[in-house]
């Protein structure tokens, strides 16, 4: 008995000292939101805000805004902005310039010494970690995205040209991977995979995680209806289905079979210009509801919704990001930790505060 008064002693002593934010329900996304709702975007500067966002309404659950003084990016760069789970599936990456800055024009214009690349990262329970500055990477060019793929080691996408394209910083050092125009980049199944709007455009996939200069497989290029500016992208578990936000056309479904991919049919937005940007998909047994982030030439921006029966159909508005406002990546939310609920060990009672990023897909 007295052990067990220990122990419960011990945990609530745990629990007393483990601060987060509020929970993210199960039901809901991450958005990358940047502007603050006030001064017109432009593309010197622009304020972060991680918004969770209910799936089912659209309703903005909680905001978690990044300090202006740790990270920024364009307001105004729609390539900006996308942002991918780690190979945990616990953690965010969120790419951008570290203020303050020097110089003139557009961030990704500016130099390294005038606008360093830098990141955060968001783990499981919405805190934001210091700012990591990235030394002479994308130097007067575009950083895009990044991931985390464990052992603190990132990878990042951006604009071509030396020390930039598609970079590797972690404790083996810092080293271009490949250079090319890339966009969103990806941990699946233990490979590295990235989309591209330059050359051959399309979804291609390096064989493991590479961490120096390498070459990339084509996994998605040449398919008859394909669009040609991709962004964001999502393999179902089986790897059957892939989704494809694409800049001129909306979202686009393939399927895999005998060997190869064929364009099934697009997901629009029913506006003047179809552009999506982010993506996330969950994966049903009889439908799957997809979610992307888009913007149109009338300057519409906002979150949709449409359920993939098998067959194209028109997505409906789930947020408009409002005026001076503008959403760029998305991802699935955060949940608590089901599991750490049935291991009672000492050594784990701490788990139970915890929560992991959960993706569907």
């Amino acid at each position: 008995m007295n052990h067990l008064k220990s122990l419960i002693a011990v945990t609530i002593l745990i629990f007393a000292n483990f601060s987060v934010a509020a929970d993210f329900d199960p039901n809901s996304l991450l958005v990358f939101r940047v502007g603050d709702g006030t001064n017109t975007l432009t593309n010197s500067v622009g304020p972060i805000s991680i918004l969770e966002v209910s799936k089912a309404n659209g309703s903005i659950l909680q905001t978690i805004n990044i300090p202006t003084t740790a990270l920024q990016v364009s307001g105004s760069a729609t390539s900006e902005g996308a942002i991918s789970l780690s190979s945990d599936r616990r953690t965010l990456t969120i790419g951008g310039y570290l203020p303050p800055f020097t110089g003139s024009g557009s961030l990704g214009s500016r130099t390294a010494a005038q606008a360093p690349r830098a990141f955060v990262t968001m783990d499981s329970t919405g805190t934001i970690s210091p700012t990591t500055t990235l030394t002479n990477f994308y130097s007067t060019d575009n950083i895009r995205s990044g991931v985390a793929a464990g052992a603190g080691n990132y990878y990042f996408t951006g604009s071509s040209g030396p020390g930039s394209g598609i970079m590797f910083s972690g404790s083996s050092g810092t080293n271009q991977i490949a250079d090319i125009n890339s966009r969103q980049i990806q941990v699946r199944n233990g490979n590295l995979l990235y989309s591209t709007g330059s050359g051959t455009r399309g979804i291609y996939s390096f064989n493991g995680l590479p961490t120096s200069t390498t070459n990339a497989s084509s996994l998605l290029t040449g398919v008859t209806g394909q669009g040609t500016s991709p962004y964001d992208f999502t393999f179902s578990p089986d790897g059957n289905t892939l989704y494809v936000a694409d800049d001129g056309i909306g979202v686009q479904r393939f399927n895999f079979s005998n060997g190869s991919w064929t364009h099934a049919y697009n997901l629009t937005n029913g506006l003047t210009s179809g552009r999506a940007f982010g993506l996330h998909v969950d994966f049903g047994s009889s439908s799957n509801d997809v979610f992307w982030t888009s913007a149109s030439d009338t300057g519409v921006n906002s979150i949709w919704k449409a359920s993939d029966a098998g067959s194209a159909v028109a997505g409906t508005t789930l947020l408009a990001a409002g005026s001076n406002y503008a959403f760029r990546g998305l991802e699935a939310s955060a949940v608590p930790e089901p599991s750490s609920v049935a291991l009672l060990g000492f050594g784990t009672l701490a788990l139970l505060g915890l929560r992991r990023l959960n993706q569907k897909s």
